[in-house]
C-alpha cells in the first residue's frame, strides 16, 4: 500500500486562529503598502511576513506525517457512568518528532475532549487518557479521529481526519437491586443444599438416622468409626433461577421508564450472581446458558444491552417447567406456560 498517496488523500481542513488571523490582515496592509509606493523596505518586510506564513504550512504538515492513534476502551462500559479511554499517539517518522498535536475522537452524538500531547519522539508513542459518558445503552460507533496541530506559530489550525470505524457496546446501568424477599423460597445463594435423591456431589458425612436412603452409608468409614454414617450429596439445581425480562409494553410509556426496567434487571442479574445463585437471562427472542459468578454476567449484560421493547406479546412464553421466574415487566404479567413464579417486579 502507498502510505504517502494515502496520507495525502486524507480529508484535511485549516482555520485561521486569532493571531493568524491578525498577521494575514497586516501582511496583507503591507503588501498593498509595498506595491502602491514601491519601497524597498516595505517589500522586504512583506518577503518575511509570507514566508512565515508558508513555513507555518509546510511545518504544520510536516508535524503531523507518519502520526498513528491507537485507542483502548475498557472490557465492561456502562450507560450513565464516566469511561475511562486510553489514547497512545505513535510517531513513525525515522528522525522528525511531532510537537504540539492535539488528537480527538468522532462519536456521533457525543463530543469528546481534546486530547494535547506536547512532543512526540522519532519513532516514540505518548500516551493519554480521558473520560467520557455514553448517556444510554446499545452499540455506539467512533468513526474515527482529528489529529489537528498549531505549530509552529499559532496561525493556523490545521486537522486532518482518520476515518477508523470501531463499534462499543454500551451496557445498561447498573440500578438498585428492589426487594429480595422472594429469595426465602430458595437456597442461600453460595451455601450448598442437601440433595434427597440418589444423584449429586460428595457434600458431607453425618450420623445415620432412621429412614435414610441404605445406599448411601460409607461403608469404609462406617468401619472405622464403628458407627453407620451416611454420605450427604449437594443438590445441583436446588437454586438456578430464571431472569425473565418481558419487554413488552405500550407505545404510550415513557422511555425512561423502560430503560429503568432494563438497568433494575442488570442490577439484579449482579446482586444474584454475587450471591452465587446459577442464573440464566431469558426474553421472549433470546435466551442465556445458565452460568454461576460475575463471569457469567457478560452475556447477561450484552443481552440486555441490544434488548428492544415491542408492543406485540409473544406467541409463546421461550420457558420450561425446570425454570424458576423473577419476572420484570411493564405491568403486565406474561404468560409464563409450565414455568414457576417466584417474584413479579413491574416496572
Amino acid at each position: 500500500m502507498d502510505w504517502h498517496r494515502w496520507f495525502h488523500s486524507l480529508p484535511r481542513r485549516f482555520t485561521f486562529t486569532r493571531i493568524g488571523g491578525i498577521f494575514t490582515g497586516v501582511t496583507v496592509l503591507v503588501s498593498i503598502g509595498a506595491f502602491n509606493t514601491g519601497n524597498n523596505l516595505l517589500y522586504l518586510l512583506f518577503g518575511m511576513l509570507l514566508s512565515l506564513m508558508i513555513a507555518s504550512g509546510v511545518l504544520s504538515e510536516e508535524v503531523m506525517k507518519g502520526l498513528v492513534v491507537e485507542r483502548r476502551f475498557p472490557r465492561q462500559v456502562f450507560a450513565t457512568v464516566p469511561t475511562l479511554v486510553t489514547l497512545k499517539l505513535h510517531n513513525r517518522k525515522r528522525r522528525i518528532p511531532s510537537f504540539s498535536v492535539t488528537v480527538t475522537d468522532r462519536i456521533p452524538g457525543l463530543t469528546a475532549p481534546e486530547n494535547y500531547f506536547l512532543k512526540v519522539d522519532a519513532q516514540g508513542t505518548a500516551q493519554v487518557s480521558y473520560r467520557i459518558t455514553f448517556p444510554h445503552r446499545g452499540w455506539w460507533t467512533v468513526t474515527g479521529y482529528e489529529i489537528s496541530t498549531r505549530f509552529p506559530f499559532d496561525l493556523f489550525c490545521k486537522v486532518r481526519v482518520f476515518r477508523e470505524p470501531v463499534s462499543v457496546l454500551v451496557y445498561p446501568a447498573l440500578a438498585p437491586v428492589p426487594n429480595l424477599r422472594f429469595l426465602a423460597l430458595v437456597g442461600q445463594g453460595t451455601r450448598p443444599q442437601v440433595q434427597a435423591g440418589g444423584e449429586g456431589e460428595f457434600l458431607s458425612l453425618r450420623d445415620f438416622r432412621t429412614g435414610d436412603d441404605a445406599r448411601r452409608i460409607h461403608w469404609k468409614a462406617s468401619a472405622r468409626r464403628d458407627t453407620w454414617l451416611l454420605r450427604d450429596l449437594e443438590r445441583q439445581d436446588s437454586e438456578a433461577l430464571t431472569l425473565y425480562f418481558y419487554p413488552v409494553a405500550p407505545p404510550s410509556l415513557e422511555p425512561q421508564r423502560l430503560e429503568q426496567g432494563v438497568s433494575v434487571c442488570a442490577g439484579l442479574a449482579q446482586e444474584l450472581l454475587q450471591r452465587g445463585y446459577p442464573l440464566a437471562l431469558v426474553t421472549p427472542q433470546e435466551r442465556t446458558a445458565m452460568g454461576r459468578g460475575l463471569s457469567h454476567l457478560d452475556s447477561i449484560l450484552r443481552l440486555l444491552a441490544v434488548v428492544e421493547f415491542s408492543p406485540q406479546p409473544p406467541t409463546q412464553a421461550p420457558l420450561t417447567a425446570q425454570d424458576r421466574c423473577i419476572v420484570l415487566s411493564a405491568g403486565r404479567m406474561p404468560n409464563l406456560g409450565a414455568a414457576q413464579l417466584l417474584a413479579h417486579l413491574p416496572f
